[in-house]
Parts: C-alpha cells; structure tokens; sequence
C-alpha cells in the first residue's frame, strides 16, 4: 500500500509539473508566434500545437524508452478524443461568440488530423516493418509535412478580422525566458509521469492502455485546454480550431516519432485496446467538425446535442478500453 501511495504522491507532483509547464509554454508562445505575422490558423496550427504538445511527446517517448509502448499509445489516442471534448464544452461557454463556417485551411486541417489518426489506427494491423521501425511511421510523417505545406499554401493571414484580437502582452525576452523554463520543467517532469503511471499501471493491475487513455492524456492535454479557452475567449476560433485539431495531427506523429525510440516497431505493439481508443478518437473528431459547422451555422441546439453527444462517445470509450483491458 506504502508503494502504491508514493507512486500516486510522484504521479500528482509531476503532473503539476507538467501542466504549469505547459501554460507556461502555451501563454509565451502565443507571444512567439504573434510576433511571426502568420495567420492565426497557421499560428494555432505549428507553433502553439507542438509547442501545447511537447507533454505528450516527452512523456510518450520516456514511456517507450520504459518499455511501456502501449502507454504512449493510449497517451497519443487518448489526448486526441479529451482536445475535441474540451473544444466542444469550451465553444458552448462562449455562446454570444461568433463561429465561422470552417475556410479552406480549415477543412484541410481538420481532414488530416482524421486521416492521420485512422492510418495511425489501421497500422495496429499492418504495422509494415522495415526491422526495428515502422514503415507506418514514415508514411505518416511524410503526410503530416505535406498537410502542413498544403495549409501554408493556402492560409489567410488576416482573414476574419484576426487584427481584432488583443496584442501579446509579454515583452519578447520574457516569453523566451518563460519558453524556455517551461520546456526545462517538461523534460524533467514528463518522464516522472511515464515513470509514475507505468509503475502504478503494474502495482493496480490496470491496463497501461486504459491509463495513458484517462489519467496521463488528461495531464499532458491541460496545455491546449488552457490555449483553447484564452482563443475562444479572444474570439480567435481559428486559433483554437488550429490548436486543437493540429495537436491532434502533431499527436499521431508523436508516435511516428517514438517510434525510433522503440526496440521494436511501435505499431506492432500496440493491441486491440488501442484500436478502441483510436477509432474513438477518429469518431470524435469527425463529430467535432460536424459541432463546428452547427456552431457556425447557430443552430445552437443541434450543436448542444453534438457535444452531449462528444462527451458519451468519450465516456463510452474509456468504459470499453477498460473492460477489454481487464
């Protein structure tokens, strides 16, 4: 008992490093990519969505190097289904704010984060190994730089009134000061969380799946809550939009990415748990857009149905990977 309380102490120390990190990272670089000059969507997209990200990507990599790949995974899976459950819940606290019909760029981020994440999904079954990697993880990095250069092409800088939205507040010095001390406190406390959750994973006989699905994807996500609720508070739906559906595309090659970290092709550890996990994801964000186009079109109670509806898809998958898992 003495044993699993310290683990739990670790785990709550850590994910309070991790999270006040990951405000710090997410509040100075809104200051870092204003000063960029690019659209709010491009903004949202790259700088705010990795730098939001970096979490899940430090505590998914330590896991793997744990030799815990199925917490990374239900880390990655998990983070993309509560970044659309809180765009949801979010967007419906700001009922007087104005959503737009979803542009372009829009369309074609929101399209990738979906793809990326069902291949990321079928190659739990065809994880295509090329020895110690996956041929999976190749194929989505690459997909994911040609979105992203296919959304910079066709960005709008200063559409939809993005002049309107309050100027950066921190001096350029210190939003790299507070940058960088917030990435410090992410590479020390992100892999005592992969640390803590997969010791506790063994110590309560739960799957490290279902964990990475509900505790740590809560953890390492409170960043792009805390940057979705100052856009949407700002009015920047773009910002928020690129945040939460960039993070989700940046998620899956999260995976790619430890891949190389691995012993073994990540995809081909990955179990049916993940599969659950993932296609609940890919549901969700698929709903999410339909939210956004009701949102936008003020059909207020269709929309509120749609995120009544997100939150029981979520609820109902985190129940089904922890019954499969036991």
């Amino acid at each position: 008992m003495g044993e699993i309380l310290g683990f739990v102490a670790l785990f709550l120390a850590s994910a309070v490093i991790v999270v006040r990190s990951g405000i710090a990272l997410s509040q100075s670089g809104d200051t870092l990519a204003e000063k960029t000059g690019l659209g709010r969507l491009w903004v949202g997209t790259i700088f705010l969505a990795i730098a939001t990200s970096l979490p899940e990507l430090v505590t998914s990599v330590s896991a793997v190097r744990l030799g815990a790949p199925k917490l990374a995974g239900g880390n990655v899976f998990g983070a993309n289904m509560v970044n659309v459950v809180v765009l949801a819940l979010l967007t419906l606290l700001f009922p007087q704010a104005r959503v737009r019909p979803p542009g372009k760029d829009q369309r074609i981020l929101g399209g990738a984060a979906v793809l990326l994440t069902g291949l990321a999904v079928a190659f739990v079954f065809f994880p295509l190994a090329l020895g110690p990697v996956s041929g999976g993880s190749l194929l989505l990095l690459a997909l994911y730089l040609l979105a992203m250069f296919w959304i910079y092409r066709v960005r709008e800088p200063s559409s939809h009134g993005e002049e309107a939205t309050a100027p950066p507040s921190l001096p350029l010095r210190r939003a790299w000061m507070i940058f960088s001390l917030g990435v410090l406190g992410i590479l020390v406390g992100a892999p005592l969380l992969a640390y803590s959750a997969d010791s506790l994973s063994e110590l309560l006989g739960v799957s490290g799946t279902f964990l990475g699905v509900l505790a740590v994807s809560l953890v390492t996500t409170m960043p792009e809550t805390s940057v979705t609720f100052g856009a949407l508070r700002l009015g920047a739906q773009e910002m928020a939009m690129g945040n939460v559906y960039g993070s989700c595309a940046f998620n899956v090659i999260i995976l790619a990415f430890a891949d190389f970290f691995d012993r073994a092709p990540i995809f081909a550890s990955l179990e049916e748990e993940h599969v659950l996990a993932g296609s609940g994801a890919v549901v969700l964000m698929l709903v999410g857009l339909v939210f956004l186009r009701a949102r936008a079109a003020r059909k207020l109670g269709t929309a509120q149905l749609l995120a009544l509806l997100i939150l029981a898809g979520w609820v109902g998958t985190l129940y089904f990977v922890f019954a499969y898992g036991k």
